[in-house]
């Protein structure tokens, strides 16, 4: 495998374990807020946590490419990488 798509996926695949385990420390606040927020919570927590799945397995077809395709792809990563990361942000922020 190529060193810097390889390093790429180690480097996210740490950050999403980290967003998993922010994601179960969440949920576990989430059951002391009052009825009403805690159905916006959950319904958040549950798109949030969808989004991090959906880029991991984005990930694992990353691993699966060729060389020459990775180069052509990564900025594509790259970009789905960040929205995914700013989204993250933005839900960490709002509810820690």
């Amino acid at each position: 495998m190529d060193s810097n798509r390889e390093a790429y996926i180690k480097k996210a695949e740490a950050q999403l374990k980290e967003w998993e385990a922010q994601i179960d420390l969440l949920k576990a606040k989430g059951k002391n807020l009052a009825a009403d927020g805690r159905l916006e919570f959950n319904k958040q927590i549950e798109e949030i946590d969808k989004k991090r799945a959906e880029l991991s397995n984005y990930l694992d077809q990353l691993a699966d490419k060729s060389e020459d395709l990775w180069e052509d792809i990564k900025d594509e990563a790259e970009e789905k990488w960040q929205v995914v990361s700013n989204n993250f942000s933005d839900f960490f922020s709002k509810f820690k």
